[in-house]
């Protein structure tokens, strides 16, 4: 679990800086003011991870059941971050949505990785 938080973090500090440096190059009239949240909002998400797999561990649930609860947790809380965002704010709804989506992609495929490779050594 180590390793997937260092990789967790990692790919979030790359994907933070690339995509406020791409945004800031390539259309720095569309950069959303609260880009900034995205990712601390997946650095709280980190944290509900953790607070979810020790409560389901300390059940002595199966590893699935962390899997499935953990990502339908993600998405509703994606979902309300999302609308959150759409009805406080109101601009640069589309370039904030997709560097969102894009955030949620890579930090899926990441752990995806670990959470297979740890049901492959159980």
């Amino acid at each position: 679990m180590k390793k997937l938080i260092l990789w967790y973090f990692a790919v979030l500090s790359v994907l933070s800086v690339a995509s406020s440096l791409a945004l800031r190059m390539v259309w720095p009239e569309h950069f959303p003011d609260l880009l900034f949240t995205i990712p601390l909002f997946y650095a709280v998400v980190m944290g509900v991870m953790l607070i979810l797999k020790r409560t389901i561990e300390k059940k002595g649930r199966d590893r699935i059941v962390f899997f499935m609860a953990y990502r339908v947790t993600k998405i509703m809380l994606a979902l309300v971050y999302i609308l959150i965002y759409f009805m406080a704010v109101k601009s640069e709804i589309v370039v904030f949505s997709i560097v969102f989506m894009s955030f949620y992609l890579c930090l899926s495929a990441v752990e995806t990785v670990f959470f297979m490779k740890g049901e492959k050594k159980s």
